[in-house]
């Protein structure tokens, strides 16, 4: 195949032996065959080629055996051509197109040229070539990169359009990179006469080198001057490329002019931050609704974050505009934190600073009182000059007012949908839209004076609704803590508030005067069955001093009514059925001894259509049935007040070949890798990726200590990186396929706020990734973690694909038991050991974001008492450096009231981990796991938190570099939640 990496990145044009592929044998129906179109993104060496294909979904990038008996012809793209476009829809001039040659011709193309069409995408093929000439502007051949973006003209506007910068076709944009306008001496005739200010085209390097040199051009120049290099490297990531304005003087002398300001922004660079007008792929209504009721107010603070570091601009300093710049992540030099919009740069050297940076560093104590520890160490400037805060320029990312268009949006449209807002701008209110009835204010709380979609005043105010279409739709009147659910009731309607305006109290009232109303003698077909009389009753009177979401009482003792009456008859179990109510309904403290809180248990008679249990007693939700589509709505419940959640059965649906040690020892046993020694933590480096697998199942065969002991080992960042899809594309898809609760886990998942950051920006690296470890199952190993005690920026799945039970030690099965024992498991969980006969694999602790700072409290305490110190830049949970044993376990407990989630996971379990959870793992058989991040709209509230928590950690933390870019992804959700819904507004209109 020639040169197998000159091949990767480019088109593929692709036609199998199918009826159309015989069809197109004879040559004339060639422009009719089922052609496949994509990207080739890996090469083998026997043939193969790794296609990503048009238009499809993961699972559908597959392999293509290049000469393969079922292969009727492979063509790969040659060379960017001007060619002439029949497509009724462009004019007769010659349009720029790729150009294919054949690798495989069964067909018998012989003269058809192959092109492709840049903007239209159109196919074609040309009867010869000769009217074909390659690609050029002006002059000077140009290299060409395609980027892809859906461009958004306001008003009917016309674009005028430089072709010797860039064309528009379409939604299509060509950019043509090459050599700077200052090589074309006519050019620079002109601009020296005009004294016009141009763009910096090129690196300082090349196009300025007497001016002042940006870091990256100064660091590359020092780099190839070490080297002995004369030529420049074009992957130089120039930091004042199309953002420095450069001119000539009136003697002809080259100087800086300035930088972009934000009114400069055109039509293409605002396409990628406001909404386009059609609606999203994989973004329906119900989930743009259901993403702004959990993230609008996540946004607002952005929003509003952003207005006070404006605030903070000096009236004489001027703001500028740095343009996104494709697969670039611009971030801070200090704290690395992505660099959301609002920074500040150095107009000589580029060096950039976060708008917490700059304000921790202008806000600084004198010098003399000054802790260098407690700030960030400032890179130097050219000739070694300090980088003072007052002497940085402000400038910004999201170009023109995008950022303040899309906060309007955000509360214009959930004043018009009945989107519930607590957002922290209160005092705003949403301007009316065009055609809508008077809206809700931004700033509404669920005992504000609210408007319904129709435009009819809502009676009391108490309790916001709104109009249902299907059953089952999300949950859009949910706040961004996402703790409490409100769904239409055909239930009547509570009375006005009283006389002192609460209306809330009003509807406590209603609902005791309805919970305790006599009902006449025979009847029992009213809004309430006694049962439920009794047991509303119960709750007002047992909790009247505590806060309670009363729709959501009230929807839950209607909806369980009478499946309470029938428990009732059955087997008289309306006392269990009613502790359940109370604990899923009434948030209570711990107090004494007081017995664990049984958890959500009565959600099982809301959702009978998915099979479930609860384990921990009754607080955490064991799903069954990984298939069933129904998951999600019972799993919802659960995951908005922060709980983890198991599903179980994932290994049935599982290539399990692919998963064996063994399969990976003989596949990639040649590697070097780095394992760790479980029991010290110690790294043994340089050692082959067989000896690690080999001992897997085998004590014999493990690798030994000093004390000549066999070791405890796990393997360390293997594959590493990004690397598992390119590595184990077949493992790759295999997973993806059978991932459960797709519609948040999968890469593409409509609850998936990740899948909404455009291919524009660099993605994060969401995983998947292996977690394969020995078992520690000796007595002494109790005090020890596989993996120790963290918590983790985005929310993650963690399936479990194997366990292995080693030979050599008879008494593991006992030994694992006991460790479970210790392990404060619940007697649910034991009998999937000892009746089901299930395979235990790790033994997790998970416990609730919001007590990670009482952990950490605990954790400080203790160290203090092994006189431990605690540096500011170091944490207790996010060093890794504690396993909490049993006795920590019971102490954090009745110290601090903290309790615990004991999860044993079994081979096919899929542990979810909320973001910001602690958790930690002890592995009981050996196990080889793979975790997939996400990022939930019930989390993200996390997310943003502890984006901020992580900046303060030192750079040997793995989790101190932002790689999430959180604040671009709550952006991204947001404005394609709101373009979804203003596309729907005719439908709302309607209603």
């Amino acid at each position: 195949m020639g040169d197998s990496l000159g091949l990767i990145g480019k088109r593929l044009l692709l036609l199998l032996s199918d009826g159309s592929s015989a069809a197109a044998a004879g040559g004339g129906a060639v422009e009719q065959a089922a052609w496949l179109r994509g990207t080739v993104r890996a090469v083998s060496v026997i043939g193969l080629v790794f296609v990503e294909f048009d238009d499809s979904p993961w699972r559908q990038r597959s392999w293509v055996q290049v000469y393969g008996d079922e292969v009727r012809a492979v063509l790969m793209e040659s060379a960017i051509v001007w060619a002439n476009c029949s497509d009724p829809s462009l004019s007769a001039a010659q349009w720029p197109a790729l150009m294919f040659k054949p690798l495989v011709d069964h067909v018998g193309l012989g003269s058809l040229v192959p092109v492709e069409f840049f903007g239209a995408r159109t196919l074609a093929f040309l009867p010869n070539g000769s009217s074909l000439h390659t690609f050029e502007v002006g002059n000077c051949h140009k290299i060409c990169v395609v980027i892809f973006l859906h461009v958004l003209i306001q008003n009917f506007c016309t674009v005028k359009v430089d072709v010797h910068n860039h064309l528009i076709l379409g939604l299509c944009v060509i950019y043509v990179a090459g050599q700077s306008v200052l090589k074309d001496q006519n050019k620079v005739r002109r601009l020296k006469q005009s004294g016009e200010s141009f763009l910096q085209d090129g690196s300082c390097i090349n196009v300025a080198p007497h001016l002042h040199k940006c870091r990256e051009c100064r660091l590359e120049r020092y780099r190839k001057s070490r080297e002995d290099e004369d030529d420049d490297d074009p992957s130089v990531s120039c930091r004042f490329f199309h953002f420095r304005r450069l001119a000539f003087t009136k003697k002809g002398v080259l100087r800086v002019e300035g930088f972009l300001s934000p009114q400069q922004s055109d039509s293409m660079a605002m396409g990628l931050w406001l909404p386009s007008l059609t609606v999203h792929e994989g973004l329906d209504l119900d989930t743009s609704k259901y993403i702004l009721a959990n993230v609008g107010d996540q946004f607002c603070q952005l929003v509003m974050s952003e207005k006070e570091a404006m605030m903070m601009v000096e009236p004489h300093q001027k703001v500028a505009w740095k343009r996104a710049v494709r697969g670039v992540r611009e971030m801070c030099d200090v704290c690395e934190t992505t660099l959301f919009n609002i920074h500040w740069v150095c107009r000589k050297c580029g060096f950039g600073v976060c708008l917490d940076c700059y304000r921790l560093r202008k806000n600084r104590p004198p010098e003399g009182r000054y802790d260098k520890g407690s700030v960030f160490s400032w890179l130097k400037c050219a000739k070694g000059q300090p980088h003072e805060p007052q002497n940085l320029m402000p400038t910004q990312i999201i170009p023109g007012t995008a950022l303040y268009s899309i906060g309007d949006m955000v509360h214009a449209a959930r004043g018009k949908w009945g989107i519930k807002a607590n957002c922290p701008c209160t005092s705003r209110h949403s301007k009316p839209l065009s055609g809508a009835a008077n809206s809700v204010g931004n700033g509404a709380t669920s005992t504000s004076a609210t408007t319904r979609p129709n435009g009819e005043p809502a009676a009391g105010a108490a309790v916001k609704t709104e109009p249902v279409e299907e059953a089952g739709i999300a949950d859009t009147t949910s706040g961004s803590s996402g703790t409490n659910s409100s769904t239409p009731s055909p239930a009547p309607a509570p009375t006005p508030a009283t006389k002192d305006g609460k209306g809330s109290s009003s509807a406590l009232h209603w609902l005791a005067d309805l919970a305790t109303q006599k009902e006449p003698k025979g009847e029992t077909n009213g809004v309430f069955t006694p049962d439920a009389k009794r047991i509303c009753a119960s709750l007002l009177l047992r909790h009247r001093h505590k806060k309670i979401n009363v729709l959501n009482m009230f929807l839950f003792i209607y909806f369980c009514s009478f499946s309470l009456k029938q428990a009732d008859k059955m087997k008289g179990g309306l006392p269990n059925f009613l502790d359940h109510i109370i604990a899923s309904v009434v948030e209570t403290k711990k107090s004494g001894t007081a017995p664990r809180r049984e958890g959500l248990m009565g959600l099982s008679v809301l959702d009978p259509h998915t099979s479930h249990s609860w384990l921990c007693d009754g607080r955490l939700l064991c799903l069954q049935d990984p298939s069933n589509t129904n998951n999600w709505k019972i799993f919802r419940e659960c995951w908005k007040q922060g709980q983890p959640v198991l599903v179980s059965g994932i290994h049935k649906k599982l290539k399990g070949n692919l998963w064996k040690p063994e399969s990976f020892s003989k596949e990639f046993g040649d590697q070097d890798v780095d394992l760790v020694n479980c029991r010290n933590c110690a790294i043994i480096s340089d050692v082959k990726v067989r000896d690690f697998w080999d001992g897997f199942q085998v004590i014999s065969k493990r690798l030994k200590g000093g004390d000549g002991q066999p070791m405890v080992l796990k393997l360390k960042d293997w594959p590493p990186g990004e690397d598992f899809r390119d590595m184990m594309p077949t493992r790759f898809d295999d997973l993806m396929e059978n991932l459960p609760l797709p519609e948040y886990t999968k890469r593409d998942g409509r609850l998936n706020l990740a899948s909404r950051l455009p291919n524009f920006f660099v993605r994060p690296d969401l995983g998947p990734k292996m977690y394969n470890a020995y078992g520690l199952i000796y007595t002494e190993d109790r005090r020890v973690g596989t993996t120790n005690l963290h918590l983790d920026v985005s929310d993650a799945v963690n399936v479990m694909v194997y366990v292995g039970i080693p030979e050599g030690d008879s008494d593991q099965e006992k030994k694992v038991m006991q460790t479970i024992e210790e392990g404060d498991v619940d007697d649910m969980t034991k009998r999937r050991v000892y009746e089901a006969k299930e395979k235990p694999g790790a033994l997790w602790h998970i416990y609730a974001a919001k007590d990670a700072e009482k952990i950490r409290e605990l954790l400080r305490k203790v160290g203090e008492e092994q006189g431990q110190e605690n540096p500011p830049d170091h944490d207790p949970i996010h060093d890794q450096s504690w396993y909490l044993d049993q006795t920590l376990r019971r102490r954090l407990y009745e110290e601090y009231g903290v309790q615990v989630w004991s999860i044993v996971q079994f081979l096919g379990d899929a542990v979810f981990i909320p973001a910001g959870a602690p958790h930690q793992v002890h592995n009981l058989y050996s196990c080889i796991k793979v975790a997939e991040d996400f990022v939930s709209p019930e989390h993200v509230k996390h997310c943003f938190r502890l984006t901020q928590e992580f900046r303060h950690l030192s750079t040997t933390h793995t989790n101190h570099e932002d790689k999430l870019q959180v604040k671009n992804i709550i952006y991204h959700a947001v404005k394609d939640a709101v373009g979804t819904l203003k596309a729907h507004e005719p439908k709302l209109g309607r209603s």
